[in-house]
């Protein structure tokens, strides 16, 4: 089968022109040979380089594939148990409430079982793993632990820092010696300096407000590196894939046991991944450990996708067909419906189903259908118009100054002319006057999504100063309170 057969050139270019993105990269592998490696577009939309299948991409959340892989290999050394309650193993594990404490075990973890919502602001100002996972008994649950799949980036930051400390190792190096070394992916790495010390990189862009294509500064995760830190090549996640193709063999030698490799594989919790039915696929997914279970036209397919700042990626394998496929994109304002074009057309060539629609037209006619998986990453939580007529209870100096919460870390709040602005996570956030003692914070990053929110501040009742402020940084918990440093 060569390469026209797997997909054609003229089919990918099309659907970069559809959706508007600037390159790609797909390698398709099958029996354990490589049917296709090449990319697509353009590395640069300024400089027009070239993409191939060295080209260096940021994987995202695709990177929670490998913390699971460590959770694994710690398993098989006895030194960590899916069941055993974290406590047992870090005496200073600490959640939000008592029984989660006790019962929280790193399969409800693996899982987005904890009860925990995304919280995707938490990283306030410069911390490191060991601190968010002291502030993580401060962070509020909105439903009791194992009753919902609640994806979280936080959570999977925390099983690194997890790993860190069972096996006394920091987690970038665990990948690169444990993951990395032995599976020969010489051109991955997990860091931004990294990256950029390559000459080989796909540059990451934004889709502007006028449809515009812009290529932007790679984003540096700190501290969430075990949820999405790493990057890397077509070359390299085809070995990465065929790893678990193979149940976790690599050259003759059994790198992670096929047991712990089948509880990564294994349907654990229901996952409604799609916002839209797909006949071709069934109505709900399951989450395992970094890995989504789904079928595709009565197939097993495992996968995982990944989002972050200029990047869009897709992994996927059919463990009983021997294939899989990696799709890496160089822009953001989600990429999925084009992922799922190239998936789905590459999977009915490879498996030689008779075609039963063109993808590139059903996904053409999807776009804008699909919620927050396209276009939908700016959010607004205050539509109503402000009530008119009113102004601050106190003058704009009041307002300032440092303020605390012990889960999300400290906020500064600074005039700036005739409002204000905070200063948190390094960055400066504008805020203007909305009614009251309300203003309005636009275009909070919250992982990959943009929000405007309220920041509501109150009077101190005894000595009539500003004493604190609350802000909804997630929406489905109590709105985070932060009280002024003394």
């Amino acid at each position: 089968m060569d390469n026209s057969e797997v997909i054609s050139r003229e089919y990918v270019e099309g659907e970069l022109k559809i959706h508007n993105i600037p390159g790609m990269a797909i390698g398709v592998i099958k029996d354990g040979k490589t049917l296709l490696a090449e990319g697509y577009g353009v590395a640069d939309v300024e400089k027009k380089t070239k993409l191939d299948s060295q080209s260096l991409f940021g994987i995202a959340s695709c990177t929670k594939s490998f913390t699971a892989a460590l959770i694994a290999m710690l398993v098989d050394q006895g030194k960590l148990d899916y069941d055993t309650p974290i406590i047992e193993y870090l005496p200073d594990f600490r959640m939000y409430d008592e029984y989660a404490t006790k019962a929280c075990t790193i399969r409800d973890m693996l899982n987005h079982r904890t009860g925990v919502p995304g919280h995707d602001s938490l990283y306030t100002d410069e911390i490191d793993r060991a601190e968010l996972f002291k502030r993580i008994r401060y962070v509020e649950p909105n439903v009791p632990m194992r009753t919902e799949t609640q994806y979280n980036n936080v959570i999977y930051t925390l099983v690194g820092h997890i790993a860190e400390r069972v096996a006394g190792m920091k987690w970038d190096d665990m990948i690169k010696e444990w993951l990395f070394k032995p599976l020969g992916m010489t051109n991955s790495n997990t860091t931004i300096p990294e990256l950029r010390a390559s000459d080989n990189i796909a540059e990451p862009h934004w889709r502007q407000a006028d449809g515009s294509i812009k290529k932007i500064k790679n984003w540096c995760v700190s501290p969430g590196e075990p949820c999405a830190a790493i990057n890397s090549c077509v070359d390299d996640m085809l070995k990465w894939l065929q790893f678990h193709i193979n149940k976790g063999q690599w050259n003759g030698k059994q790198i992670i046991s096929e047991e712990c490799m089948d509880e990564m594989h294994r349907w654990a919790v229901p996952f409604p991944m799609w916002s839209v039915q797909i006949d071709e696929i069934p109505p709900i997914q399951g989450y395992s450990m970094g890995w989504i279970e789904d079928y595709y036209r009565g197939h097993d397919l495992v996968y995982h996708v990944g989002e972050i700042e200029g990047y869009c990626t897709l992994m996927c394998f059919l463990p009983k067909d021997n294939i899989g496929v990696m799709v890496m994109i160089n822009n953001h304002n989600s990429a999925i419906l084009i992922e799922q074009s190239i998936l789905y057309t590459i999977l009915d060539n490879v498996l030689g189903l008779e075609k039963q629609r063109n993808w590139s037209e059903f996904f053409k006619g999807e776009i804008g259908k699909w919620g927050g998986f396209y276009l939908d990453e700016v959010i607004n939580l205050m539509p109503d118009d402000p009530v008119p007529g009113t102004k601050p209870s106190h003058d704009l100096a009041a307002y300032t100054g440092e303020f605390w919460n012990p889960g999300y870390g400290k906020i500064k709040i600074e005039q700036d002319g005739d409002s204000l602005k905070a200063l948190f996570r390094g960055m400066e956030q504008p805020m203007s006057h909305y009614h009251y003692d309300t203003f309005k914070m636009p275009d909070i990053k919250m992982d990959t999504l943009l929000v405007t929110a309220p920041v509501t501040f109150y009077t101190d009742p005894y000595d009539g100063s500003i004493s604190k402020f609350d802000v909804p940084f997630e929406a489905s918990v109590t709105p985070i309170m932060f009280t002024r440093c003394e």
